[in-house]
């Protein structure tokens, strides 16, 4: 009866354990290096709303604006990767041309999760991914905090 029990107990707290795409899941805000405030929010169907250069990006209903793509509707989508150490992550930038999604371009981060409510993200907006959180990278670090 008792190994019963154990093994119920052992089952039924490994099926509540979250994966870290749960955990993403939410809004989050922080503060970068130069003191702007970021907000970002990620859904379970894998869209991410962000504070990009101090405008804040809708990733469900994004209107470009200025060149080649003026007044085109785009989304914000994004991928994670749980296997890898860091987490990585990718924000992916779509246009709808002709009403099919095509990839635009991806913002390469890295994920540290502190807890359920806090993580650090590094964003790679030179086109590179960083492989770790140091200080040569602390200015394109970001620690949110869910809101």
């Amino acid at each position: 009866m008792k190994k019963n029990l154990l093994l119920f107990l052992l089952f039924t707290s490994l099926s509540y354990a979250q994966t870290k795409k749960e955990i993403l899941v939410g809004e989050w805000e922080g503060t970068d290096m130069h003191g702007t405030k970021n907000k970002m929010i990620f859904t379970s169907d894998n869209f991410i709303s962000m504070t990009i250069n101090g405008e804040f990006i809708d990733g469900k209903n994004f209107i470009i604006r200025g060149g080649k793509n003026d007044g085109k509707k785009a989304l914000l989508k994004y991928e994670i990767d749980e296997s890898k150490v860091p987490v990585t992550l990718d924000a992916i930038a779509i246009a709808i041309e002709k009403g099919k999604e095509v990839e635009k371009g991806r913002i390469l981060a890295i994920l540290d999760f502190k807890s359920n409510n806090e993580i650090r993200i590094n964003l790679g907006l030179n086109g590179t991914r960083a492989t770790e959180f140091n200080e040569a990278n602390e200015d394109s670090t970001i620690l949110l905090k869910r809101i």
